[in-house]
């Protein structure tokens, strides 16, 4: 299993494009971590869409990549870990590739 960390911002449009090929593309139930760095109502509506698959931390204000992304690791709870940018598609089977 992988613990996937996907750093957001301001480009929800992406991120949906991102997590429909992440969930979609997966054959095992890999934790999927959203980091919004800032902005959560920007992307509220599309982790929403996507609430029973993955799992979201906040940033209150926007505190940069790194941060977001060690925020999402520090949470990770498999030991291969995948970080991946929201502009980002997975292919089919993503994970049995890896």
């Amino acid at each position: 299993m992988i613990s996937v960390i996907i750093p957001t911002y301001k480009e929800p449009e992406v991120l949906d494009v991102c997590l429909q090929s992440a969930i979609n593309g997966q054959k095992r139930n890999n934790q999927i971590i959203v980091v919004v760095d800032g902005f959560y109502e920007i992307n509220k509506e599309v982790l929403n869409k996507y609430k029973d698959s993955i799992e979201v931390l906040v940033l209150e204000e926007n505190a940069g990549l790194c941060r977001a992304t060690n925020l999402g690791v520090y949470n990770a709870k498999f030991d291969k870990i995948l970080i991946v940018n929201d502009d980002n598609a997975f292919p089919e089977a993503w994970d049995q590739v890896l």
